[in-house]
């Protein structure tokens, strides 16, 4: 047996092991508890994502003692929403095809006419925490508080830098 077909034979077998051992490890992190087509994705807990946002964006803001109750009051407001929103997607879970069948074009309408409504008071309140916040920040603060935000919301569109 030539050196360099010894050679290519244990770089083939090397890439099947590895290969082998990438499929593992795929088959392993893959959750089949859950049952569906996607039963791999974890599903998403609003609640746990604003508290770890928060978390992060108060560690970069470094807030001064005097900004803190100012902090707190937002921070409870955004969790707050967060445990809305949660109990609002169990509840669409557990009902996800009741009646949809029967209704008609116009009470559907209705319906995401009055969903848009909510939507709209839910982000004024957003807004209004926001400018409280805000109050309170130095110039600095404002503007990593603005690029933090501006980041999780492109990351959550699926935007990503072109670098």
């Amino acid at each position: 047996m030539s050196k360099s077909f010894a050679l290519r034979s244990g770089v083939i077998a090397m890439s099947l092991f590895a290969a082998s051992g990438f499929a593992a490890t795929a088959d392993q992190a893959r959750d089949t508890s859950v049952p569906g087509k996607h039963a791999q994705h974890r599903q998403f807990d609003p609640v746990s994502r604003t508290q770890h946002s928060l978390e992060s964006l108060a560690r970069k803001l470094n807030l001064k003692e005097e900004q803190k109750a100012a902090w707190q009051t937002y921070a409870d407001n955004a969790l707050t929403r967060a445990q809305e929103r949660s109990t609002q997607m169990q509840q669409q879970r557990a009902h996800k095809h009741e009646g949809q069948a029967d209704t008609d074009t116009a009470s559907r309408l209705d319906r995401m006419a009055q969903a848009m409504r909510e939507r709209a008071q839910r982000m004024e309140k957003v807004a209004q925490d926001t400018r409280a916040i805000e109050a309170v920040l130095s110039p600095e603060q404002k503007t990593i508080f603005d690029l933090y935000w501006k980041a999780q919301f492109h990351h959550r569109m699926g935007h990503r830098p072109l670098s």
